[in-house]
């Protein structure tokens, strides 16, 4: 065999490997296992196993024995949002009974923010019991992830997340909230008799909340399996990857068989014999994007692991780029892996790829992240007089005010990001 010959054949079977690697890497768990049924249907030689051969699951968790991984994968969610994560929390606190369905109530009865959207006393008349005690199972179930959950409004939300109940920022959302939604800070400074100082950097501690318990602004009609489930166990992050279907499929023994015997034809055996490549290849994907997957999340959690943990209000700067250098793999392999993947997190289910933010610089040299950047143009352009609203230099010069140092062409990009209309299309009239 010549050498071009030889290469012809590692070319051509190199390309459909990598075809395979990339399209299998980018897919969500849903995706892939709807990808594997109709992989199926079109190669014969793929099949999955019998239920009795495919007990035994080959996984090297140093944190879990093989009957703690079996009790894992038996117990995976076939779908998860917000709702269910809420409702496993409740049922599964120390409430009585009653108190178990009052706090379902107040679940079903929540915004797309999160926030409470029925009155205490419908609740209370439902199920013939005071509106303190209604109040006080609320409360309970604002202390559940996420956090802040089944508040009245954003004013409460905010109070909730300032800890020190002395400070000039929770007295302002106390006392002042019409005159800081108005940005009114003459009004404020009147109120609360604080000096300017004292009441910029409460306004910026204030910038620096959420503005609503649900940060993807959406309960979750969608049902999402979580890729992966984290947690924390004696101060160690553990990652538990959602790869059941690893050890649910195989190469037919029959159809290999028949590649191997002297008496198949010539295309049987070709045929056969690329329908076997297809499928091993397949199978050794399934184990590297599982494997590529935990890496990833080991890196995420090794910057991002405070924020997961709540810990930390922000995100801290990471990019694509910073994992693919500590991994040693291409940036297009970490942005497919990363792509449509969900993780089960200690603060609820949350995207991959939302625990990506790019470094910024303060003009006092502190060094912040683009999601905390993202948080106070909302807030600023929230709190815009509807009639005069903010240019996007406008905003250049009120982030100057909290310590930001961008460009216009910066708060453009962000504001797009965020699908905050331009200033023309924003002005009321």
């Amino acid at each position: 065999m010549s050498k071009f010959s030889t290469k012809l054949r590692q070319k051509q079977s190199i390309v459909p490997q990598q075809i395979i690697k990339s399209r299998l890497l980018e897919l969500s768990i849903d995706e892939l296992e709807k990808d594997l049924e109709n992989e199926i249907q079109v190669n014969p030689v793929l099949e999955e196993k019998n239920i009795e051969d495919s007990k035994t699951v080959n996984h090297s968790d140093p944190f879990l024995d093989q009957s703690s991984y079996d009790l894992f994968l038996a117990n995976i969610p076939e779908s998860r949002n917000v709702i269910d994560d809420l409702i496993t929390q409740i049922d599964t606190s120390d409430f009585d009974k009653k108190a178990k369905l009052i706090g379902r109530e107040i679940i079903f009865n929540l915004d797309k923010n999160g926030f409470l959207d029925i009155e205490l006393d419908l609740i209370a008349d439902n199920h013939n019991v005071d509106i303190e005690n209604i109040d006080n199972i609320r409360k309970v179930i604002m202390d559940l992830n996420p956090k802040g959950v089944g508040s009245k409004d954003l004013q409460e939300y905010l109070i909730y997340q300032i800890d020190d109940f002395n400070s000039v920022a929770h007295l302002i959302i106390k006392n002042c909230f019409d005159e800081f939604l108005n940005q009114d800070k003459d009004k404020i400074k009147y109120k609360i008799d604080c000096t300017d100082k004292e009441l910029d950097n409460a306004l910026i501690l204030i910038s620096e909340k959420n503005f609503s318990p649900i940060l993807d602004n959406d309960l979750g009609n969608e049902n999402i399996m979580p890729d992966a489930i984290i947690k924390q166990k004696d101060n160690q992050w553990l990652i538990l990857i959602n790869d059941r279907f690893l050890n649910k499929y195989q190469i037919s023994q029959d159809y290999f068989d028949a590649a191997m015997n002297s008496n198949s034809s010539k295309e049987e055996k070709l045929f056969l014999k690329n329908h076997i490549s297809d499928a091993q290849n397949i199978l050794d994907t399934l184990h590297y994007r599982s494997n590529v997957l935990k890496d990833v999340i080991e890196q995420i959690l090794l910057v991002q692991g405070d924020y997961l943990s709540s810990k930390a209000e922000f995100l801290q700067p990471l990019k694509l780029e910073d994992i693919a250098k500590k991994l040693n793999k291409d940036i297009s392999s970490i942005s497919r892996v990363v792509k449509n993947k969900y993780i089960d997190s200690p603060i609820g289910l949350i995207s991959l790829k939302s625990l990506f933010s790019n470094a910024l610089i303060k003009k006092s040299g502190k060094i912040t992240s683009a999601n905390e950047l993202k948080k106070v143009i909302s807030l600023l352009v929230k709190n815009e007089d509807k009639k005069s609203p903010l240019s996007d230099t406008d905003i250049v010069e009120k982030l100057k005010e909290k310590d930001f140092m961008v460009a216009r062409r910066t708060v453009a990009k962000y504001r797009k990001l965020l699908d905050i209309k331009n200033v023309n299309q924003r002005k009321e009239k």
